[in-house]
């Protein structure tokens, strides 16, 4: 139930770049209907693109709510598991509602940072309870390690550079610069307005969120005779950074195109969902030992998948 939740959330943040990138955001024009006086949207394509993201949404509840209920009935005494569900509960519904104010509010750019940013929070609680879902009977052996504050703070400056970029997209300024990596063919252009300095912000914590995963990652892959799952979660994680560094450059070198746009959201939730399990499975290792047999193996298993 917390991979189907999972998968269809991230499902539901695709469809919302594709909503973006297509300009469909006011193909509905009223919500929870599709206009003032029909449910169902007209045979037009920004419409139907809108309602599939309304409809992947409904799903995405339902699932949710279905983790929610299980993780009440059978794991009362797993908190890592409870709680989140839980949690996921009121963050989807507190999803929904900023949906309809985005429409409503003509998409200003604040709202649409504001809903992508709840969405990134909703991705890494769902994340958690999956990861939590294959490690009932663990419990975290001690205070943090190094390691797990490293990956913490790897993932919250993914999150900061993902918010950012919402940011971006929102001010329309994804082509403030018409180079890469350059930008104006300089390594610090003129910051005179809005748009060019959101996007120097973003380039500039990519740079620093890019190191930081590599150091993540070698750290983890020296550890891979005794934590599998986490050097296997730490290398997906830096790859699909790698991955959407290209993306990046094809965004600008193709002038937002919408393929690119969509692949630029895809790929980025991907990282921060891989960043999110690293974190918490660093934590369950935490005091220097190895990770429990069976733990390991699923999770490294998982991983891969």
């Amino acid at each position: 139930m917390a991979i189907a939740a999972t998968a269809t959330t991230f499902l539901l943040v695709v469809i919302g770049a594709l909503v973006r990138a297509t300009g469909s955001g006011l193909g509905c024009t009223g919500w929870p209907k599709c206009s003032a006086h029909r449910w169902l949207p007209p045979l037009e394509h920004h419409a139907i693109i809108e309602y599939s993201h309304r409809m992947t949404a409904f799903v995405a509840i339902v699932l949710v709510g279905c983790l929610a209920v299980v993780a009440w009935r059978r794991y009362r005494d797993a908190p890592r598991v409870l709680w989140p569900s839980l949690g996921a509960v009121g963050l989807i519904i507190m999803q929904a509602v900023l949906g309809g104010i985005v429409v409503k509010g003509d998409l200003a750019t604040l709202l649409v940072t504001a809903h992508f940013a709840t969405a990134m929070i909703l991705v890494a609680t769902l994340v958690y309870v999956t990861v939590s879902s294959f490690s009932v009977e663990a419990h975290p052996p001690g205070p943090p390690d190094g390691l797990t504050s490293l990956a913490r703070l790897v993932a919250a400056a993914t999150l900061a550079l993902l918010i950012v970029g919402a940011y971006v997209r929102g001010e329309g300024a994804g082509l403030a610069f018409g180079d890469w990596p350059l930008m104006q063919g300089r390594v610090v252009p003129p910051l005179h307005h809005v748009g060019p300095s959101v996007m120097f912000a973003h380039r500039v914590l990519a740079l620093a969120v890019g190191i930081l995963i590599g150091v993540l990652a070698f750290r983890a892959w020296r550890m891979r005779d005794r934590r599998p799952a986490l050097a296997a979660l730490a290398s997906v994680a830096a790859v699909l950074f790698l991955i959407q560094v290209l993306v990046g450059a094809a965004l600008v070198w193709s002038k937002l195109s919408a393929p690119a746009r969509v692949a630029h959201v895809a790929v980025g939730t991907l990282v921060w969902g891989a960043l999110v399990a690293v974190a918490a499975v660093a934590r369950l290792g935490s005091s220097g030992g190895p990770e429990e047999p069976a733990i390991s193996a699923a999770l490294a298993k998982e991983a891969v998948a």
